[in-house]
């Protein structure tokens, strides 16, 4: 490992600022509970909720039978009236019409079995058979290795009450959060430091901006680039299906093997190994840089080979060493707890 070129910054005198806006809506998340109706016993239910726009919201709700998947439908919010009562259609058997209404975190509601109307849609229909009733606790999820101690030789970057000397920004516009973490904002924040093979921890929360799509770049967007160059993307895209372009993905490579991302406001993980990329004595490339990552403790990426650099960090081209490189996109992302262990090859 080698320094570059330093720019030495007085973060002491920067202002304490409140990493995310308290703008939690009450309804988005992770939501989990069971039936209370007789001879559902057997089965219980997962929902997740994301806001849409300002006082809507969609989600899917999940019916488990003994642990495995029995069935899973839309639901929805749309009154735009903040009562907080979804309806969907969930397949189970058949169809079922759901009703439910969220409330300081209990949702109650019933599936109702449907009949089919002439226009195709479902419709509840009592005639059928009687109502499940339901009844779901709003959950936070917490990641296995949130908050995880650096092991011996890890170098802490990022901590609470530790002076932010071993980052660089110019001009000197990264704010310190109340809970030890670190805001983003223009421009993009890099280790003094560089490094080569490496394991790498840290923490991140995305904002809550229900008024941007689903997906949407414009949503909690960030960046980790590793060695300055090759970036996972860090992004609100809860609720939306894993791409390349979304939180996981190593962007315009690879999307993450499975769907791991929490809800905004949550505090969630990456645990990354990374091998630098080989060089012969001329410089040629011998073998790509690879990559391991575990996102909230689910593995999203396993070797994977990284045949050229990320657009938009330090440099396109790759180099055996690097620096740790946090993307400015224009939201308030926060960072918290940041270290490296180097790893010798």
């Amino acid at each position: 490992m080698r320094c570059i070129l330093r720019l030495l910054v007085l973060f002491a005198s920067l202002p304490i600022t409140q990493a995310i806006a308290a703008d939690d809506d009450g309804v988005m998340g992770i939501w989990e509970g069971k039936f209370t109706t007789p001879g559902w016993e057997s089965r219980t239910l997962k929902a997740k909720i994301w806001g849409v726009k300002s006082g809507m919201w969609d989600g899917v709700l999940t019916v488990f039978d003994k642990d495995t998947v029995d069935g899973e439908g839309k639901i929805s919010d749309d009154n735009q009236d903040k009562t907080f009562a979804f309806t969907g259609v969930v397949s189970l058997d058949g169809e079922y019409f759901v009703t439910a209404t969220a409330n300081e975190g209990t949702m109650r509601g019933e599936l109702t079995p449907g009949r089919e109307s002439k226009k195709g849609t479902i419709k509840p229909s009592r005639k059928s058979g009687a109502p499940a009733a339901f009844e779901l606790k709003r959950v936070q999820v917490k990641p296995p290795s949130l908050g995880a101690a650096p092991p011996e030789g890890a170098i802490v970057l990022l901590a609470p009450g530790k002076e932010l000397d071993a980052w660089i920004a110019d001009p000197p516009k990264w704010g310190r959060t109340a809970e030890g973490g670190m805001q983003v904002s223009n421009p993009r924040l890099i280790t003094t430091q560089e490094f080569g093979s490496c394991k790498i921890h840290l923490e991140f929360v995305t904002p809550y901006m229900p008024n941007e799509g689903v997906g949407s770049q414009a949503r909690g967007n960030s960046g980790v680039y590793v060695q300055g160059r090759y970036e996972i993307q860090v992004l609100d895209s809860f609720g939306a299906a894993p791409q390349n372009n979304l939180c996981g993905g190593i962007y315009k490579i690879a999307a993450p093997l499975a769907d791991a991302v929490l809800p905004p406001l949550t505090v969630q993980t990456y645990d990354i190994e990374f091998h630098a990329p080989k060089f012969d004595a001329q410089g040629k490339k011998t073998s790509d840089a690879e990559l391991t990552a575990l996102h909230n403790g689910v593995l999203v990426h396993d070797r994977l080979k990284l045949p050229n650099a990320t657009p938009g960090g330090v440099s396109e081209v790759e180099a055996p060493t690097g620096p740790l490189l946090l993307q400015h996109h224009g939201d308030p992302v926060e960072y918290r707890n940041i270290w490296i262990q180097p790893i010798q090859e």
